[in-house]
């Protein structure tokens, strides 16, 4: 019995000693997953998905159309343009223009006093370059730099050609072509006080107006108003 007892006490504290080690572990749950230790001059895993955002107030983003009417004929065409903030309140940019003038019934003139209708045509496309600073609020001033190539049909030298067999006259129009330097140098105003757009009424002169043959210039008078993001010589 002696014996019995000894080897029951021995199993009961062999028993006790594993509970009690099973005790001072914690349950799974307790452990939670530790991220690897940051190695200096490596990012951090969490900024490598973020992206970098974008600040529209330092872009200009204008899309501008360009519209005007005259006798017998219209101007219709795109000029977007985009420009970033290089210091302060100072902008710099480039652009591409488009421009399409339609003539419709100009009448000449024949020896015999008939007139003679036809319709005329120009393209004109290029691009350029502008600066901007931004004097006080909404107020700016802003230089564009383009060169424009002009296809036209030489409305201002027709030539009559007479028909011996329909005893009649048809028009002929020359084509020609021009490539045309601009520097327009204006003042204008941001309309709204929106910090991320942009909708200007500005005035400006082609100082290089002189240099153009008025017949085939872009800005006849030099002169070219914007208001908002239609452009109306």
């Amino acid at each position: 019995m002696g014996r019995l007892f000894i080897l029951f006490m021995a199993v009961m504290l062999a028993s006790g000693a594993v509970m009690a080690q099973d005790d001072a572990l914690p349950p799974p749950s307790s452990h939670p997953q530790q991220e690897a230790p940051q190695l200096p001059g490596l990012p951090n895993k969490s900024a490598l998905g973020k992206k970098p955002k974008i600040d529209l107030s330092d872009y200009i983003i204008e899309p501008n159309f360009d519209f005007g009417m005259f006798q017998s004929g219209i101007n219709v065409g795109f000029s977007p343009y985009v420009g970033h903030r290089v210091w302060k309140n100072f902008f710099a940019g480039a652009g591409v223009t488009y421009l399409y003038t339609g003539f419709k019934n100009i009448g000449y003139t024949d020896f015999n006093g008939e007139v003679h209708r036809t319709n005329a045509y120009w393209h004109t496309f290029g691009g350029g370059v502008f600066a901007q600073y931004n004097v006080w609020r909404g107020l700016f001033v802003r230089a564009n730099f383009e060169v424009l190539h002009r296809i036209m049909d030489d409305v201002y030298n027709p030539t009559l050609n007479y028909n011996n067999q329909t005893n009649s006259y048809t028009v002929s129009i020359p084509r020609v072509e021009r490539t045309i330097p601009n520097l327009m140098l204006g003042v204008g105003y941001n309309l709204l006080e929106v910090r991320n757009f942009f909708f200007p009424v500005m005035i400006s002169y082609n100082v290089l107006n002189s240099l153009n043959s008025r017949q085939f210039a872009v800005y006849p008078n030099g002169w070219c108003v914007q208001l908002g993001f239609i452009r109306v010589f």
